[in-house]
């Protein structure tokens, strides 16, 4: 708080300046300042500088900021100061051990705490944003592989359009081979045997296998040279993406479930398998292990 000196009065004089106001206004008006310029140069109050100038040291603070004050002043104003120093200590004789209260709004302390709480926000913060990665890392990739998945395996429609715009590759199971000779035998004329079949039963007259006869036999190819093969074995819905050496895109559509898919192409292979679980693969007939390359149910893997 703030001393107030309200009877004060002059002690003694020790020079021909018997007030500091008068001096402060001379000053100041020579050069030409307002009590305002004074003020916002000074960071003073309006009323302090008034205080000074009328030598009303009673609205004053202590005794030293006090003298701050003037000396201030005078240095603003280029007069010496000791004059008017003089003078106020005749109203307020010097004290050597005088406590000095000043308000701590005005002051900004820095020190080693200042700096420590700095620190440990950074920490905070660093742990904050490490923790929201791995949670982010754990709990939104395997999601978003699971509903990759869902949507393979429950969108039907997509799936169709897909096969009805890339027709699959025929495979020729193991088996069909002997039914391709009763595919055969049902094209052979039917006038040859009608007159056996006029004498004979007609209960032991075979009819064609309507399954054998639509799906025509094709031989099985082989890779050209310098061309390898993949294949696919599917036991789930999985989407596929195959590229070849030149970076061309040769396979990328979803194989249904309970069926194969054979390409040929140059290698080395770039392979992407969705559902990696319900997938096996071939490469030139040697099983392909997708368990080292898979990661959240999508294999990834080249093939050279």
């Amino acid at each position: 708080m703030s001393e107030q000196h309200p009877d004060l009065q002059p002690v003694e004089m020790v020079s021909n300046i018997s007030r500091i106001g008068p001096e402060l206004i001379a000053a100041r008006e020579r050069l030409g300042l307002s009590m305002d310029d004074v003020s916002h140069r000074l960071r003073l109050s309006l009323r302090q500088i008034q205080a000074l100038e009328s030598d009303d040291f009673a609205v004053m603070p202590e005794a030293v900021i006090t003298r701050g004050f003037i000396r201030n002043y005078a240095r603003l104003l280029d007069i010496d100061a000791a004059p008017l120093l003089r003078v106020y200590s005749q109203y307020v004789p010097e004290q050597s051990h005088q406590a000095i209260s000043i308000p701590s709004a005005n002051i900004v302390i820095s020190g080693p705490s200042s700096n420590a709480w700095k620190a440990y926000v950074w920490f905070g913060g660093l742990l904050v944003l490490l923790l929201c990665g791995w949670i982010v890392y754990v709990d939104y990739f395997p999601k978003q592989a699971n509903v990759d998945h869902a949507e393979l395996v429950e969108s039907p429609a997509s799936v169709n359009v897909q096969e009805q715009a890339v027709t699959p590759e025929p495979v020729l199971p193991a088996h069909s081979v002997a039914p391709a000779t009763t595919a055969q035998l049902a094209e052979t004329p039917v006038e040859s045997s009608q007159p056996e079949a006029a004498n004979a039963s007609p209960a032991v007259v075979p009819l064609p296998a309507p399954s054998v006869a639509e799906t025509p036999v094709q031989p099985v190819a082989t890779p050209a040279a310098g061309s390898a093969r993949l294949k696919f074995i599917l036991t789930e819905a999985s989407w596929v993406s195959v590229s070849d050496a030149s970076g061309k895109q040769i396979l990328n559509k979803t194989l249904a479930a309970n069926s194969e898919e054979v390409i040929d192409g140059r290698p080395p292979f770039r392979v992407v398998i969705g559902n990696a679980a319900g997938a096996a693969l071939e490469y030139n007939s040697n099983r392909v292990d997708l368990a080292g390359y898979t990661r959240v149910n999508v294999a990834r893997l080249t093939l050279e």
